[in-house]
């Protein structure tokens, strides 16, 4: 394990300190593998340029043929499993697994299906469990749910009320990603051997695997991952280490190469491009509203991808069009925000509704019937498409000869509630019932909107929840008179993986970026009067050092070109050091101090090999560079005055975010 205690290069005789170096014309360095160079043979051109745009509810993606001029995006609709489940033709699949208890190894789980697919399985296997259920099982009436075989079913997953031998129905598990707040406090258990990282690296894997059938027969036969540049949409407001850890997880699931791939399995040789979605959204507006719509220098656009889990919001500033009014050219206004929720949390407080009204509807579907919370879901992706927040809007799901009427109507007279019988006969909502589901984070995305309305002249909104026609309903009510144009796509939920391909092809369309918090890394500085005494320490020269401080490299808001480079001078604090630890922080502050700061975060950390110039002691130099603006930032370390030629070069690195 190597030592983090480095030095920044401090002013002065020993090693003056050359100023920080910005290039921002510096071509962008993707990570690649662990502490070696990306091969010249590797950056051949792609035939095949894939977005995946993986999604809490839904995923899909599209893809264009390089070598074509004209670039023509293309996407999928046709997915397994969706005409059985009913399920209207669209461009993304269910996000969405199907486990079954392992035979072999007790509390482990083995995948039985993805996608639509997972939820036809999973529904079919509930429903045989329901109907091998005894009605003497519950002849006495509903009593309070054992712990005993159940699956410890949270308010984050209305879907999993069966006992754990039927299985295990994977959804939402996009959210364990995401940046913790309170809502995540609700994120879906998952049971035995199932992690986030299994999960994310079981669906890529199958949805990658099915995309190259789909192009083996729109192509050609012999196409393999090795001719595709894979691309990955994710969100904006995620931190450094879960777009990190996607790139680890498209490794696992043999994406592309790198050290976590699986052995012997063919994979793309190119690294992982990450693009943000909202960002993916300005360039599907774009291409789809060019000519439609004029835009000028200096408009202001802001772009609000709403999805299933995630709100995220940008503002772009156009700094040059083409001659149809197209914008060109775009640089971010603002750092880019937004919030946890969307269409998910949607359905959670629509069955928490449920739960409130059929006050035994968990015990009813725990112990006599857990395919209710399946049926109930179906009906309720209608209804949460088709409500538009008109007067008198109501929907009804029939309860009769469902089993849940007549124990709701034995649950409440065992408690001595009276009520008419066609109190039972259906689950009723009416238009006060709707809102109360739907105002939660409808008025969550319109209050993310406010926070930057005065600044912007265009409304652009995308993602799955877009869809909904009260939402939309309610961004024209409430900021109509107040912008330009307000552009709501008609198919919203193609955006970010159509978008993600045109933006690659495009890549100089995004000229800048700001920072969203201030990065830097953990070192050691010459001690000032005011540093904690806990964290000074003598040398071996008896100067006082000041450890665990927060080197900064590009401070919270500050606009970065794409490829900016910063390069800062270290070296160990030890003579003895044969390796040295990089350890990257984050934070929320301009000018943050300490690494032990309550709001500092850990990103990511690694390793370099200082052994080769052991007789340079601490006069071993190493430079620490760090490439922002792009959507992932980019670390690397180089030995300025030992070890080879190669060493010389520049070790790219990694994160082990941990």
């Amino acid at each position: 394990m190597g030592c983090c205690c480095v030095k920044e290069e401090a002013k002065g005789d020993r090693i003056p300190m050359p100023p920080d170096e910005r290039l921002p014309s510096h071509p962008p360095v993707d990570p690649g593998v662990r502490s070696v160079e990306t091969k010249p043979e590797q950056a051949k051109q792609a035939e095949v340029i894939i977005a995946v745009d993986f999604g809490t509810t839904f995923s899909g993606f599209a893809y264009v043929k390089n070598s074509v001029r004209s670039m023509e995006i293309k996407d999928n609709c046709v997915w397994p499993g969706a005409a059985k489940a009913g399920a209207m033709a669209y461009c993304k699949n269910q996000t969405s697994l199907f486990y079954r208890p392992s035979p072999a190894q007790s509390g482990d789980f083995e995948l039985k299906a993805w996608g639509w697919s997972a939820f036809v399985a999973y529904d079919e296997a509930i429903s045989a469990a329901s109907a091998a259920r005894r009605p003497s099982d519950v002849s006495d009436g509903l009593q309070m749910a054992s712990d005993s075989g159940l699956l410890d079913q949270r308010p984050g997953d209305s879907l999993n009320y069966s006992n754990a031998s039927t299985g295990f129905f994977a959804h939402n598990f996009k959210l364990h990603l995401a940046p913790k707040d309170s809502e995540m406090a609700m994120v879906p258990h998952l049971p035995g051997n199932l992690t986030p990282e299994k999960l994310t690296v079981d669906y890529l894997r199958c949805l990658a695997d099915y995309i190259m059938e789909q192009l083996k027969g729109a192509m050609r036969n012999d196409l393999s991952k090795e001719d595709v540049q894979w691309c990955l949409t994710v969100p904006a407001i995620w931190d450094e280490k879960a777009k990190q850890l996607m790139r680890c997880y498209a490794e696992k699931a043999g994406m592309i190469q790198g050290p976590d791939s699986p052995k012997g399995v063919p994979a793309s040789p190119r690294p992982l491009h990450i693009i943000l979605e909202p960002e993916a959204a300005s360039a599907y507006c774009q291409d789809s509203i060019n000519g439609s719509l004029t835009f000028e220098t200096g408009d202001r656009i802001l772009i609000a991808d709403v999805g299933g889990g995630t709100i995220d919001l940008v503002v772009h500033e156009i700094l040059e069009c083409d001659a149809r009014g197209g914008a060109t050219k775009v640089k971010e206004v603002v750092p880019s925000y937004g919030a946890i929720g969307g269409g998910t949390f949607v359905d959670r407080h629509f069955f928490k509704l449920v739960e409130n009204r059929i006050s035994c509807f968990k015990d009813y579907c725990e112990q006599v019937n857990p395919s209710m919370p399946m049926h109930l879901f179906k009906w309720w992706q209608g209804v949460k498409l088709d409500f538009d927040g008109s007067s008198g809007y109501s929907a009804n799901f029939s309860l009769i000869r469902s089993g849940l009427d007549e124990e709701w109507q034995k649950y409440d007279r065992n408690r001595g509630v009276q009520k008419d019988d066609r109190h039972y006969s259906s689950l009723s909502l009416d238009l006060d019932d709707l809102r109360q589901i739907f105002d939660p984070e409808v008025n969550k995305v319109l209050r993310l909107i406010e926070q930057q309305i005065d600044t912007v002249e265009i409304i652009v909104v995308v993602g799955g929840f877009a869809s909904s026609q009260y939402l939309r309903k309610m961004v024209k009510k409430r900021f109509n008179h107040r912008m330009k144009h307000i552009i709501l796509p008609m198919d919203p939920g193609r955006a970010i993986c159509r978008g993600a391909v045109g933006l690659y092809m495009r890549r100089s369309y995004i000229q800048s970026r700001k920072s969203r918090r201030t990065y830097g890394i953990e070192a050691a500085r010459d001690a000032v009067s005011d540093d904690p005494s806990e964290l000074v320490v003598r040398d071996h020269n008896g100067e006082k050092n000041c450890t665990k401080c927060f080197i900064p490299f590009v401070k919270k808001e500050e606009e970065l070109g794409i490829g900016h480079l910063i390069k800062k001078t270290f070296f160990p604090l030890s003579s003895s050091s044969k390796e040295i630890k990089i350890v990257v922080y984050s934070s929320p502050r301009e000018l943050p101090k300490y690494v032990i700061e309550d709001d500092a975060q850990y990103e990511g950390s690694f390793e370099v090999d200082v052994s080769s110039g052991m007789s340079l002691g601490i006069s071993r130099q190493i430079e620490v560079r760090m490439i922002f603006g792009d959507s992932l930032i980019t670390v690397n370390a180089v030995p300025l005055n030992f070890g080879t030629r190669e060493e010389q070069k520049g070790l790219v690195v990694r994160f082990d975010s941990n």
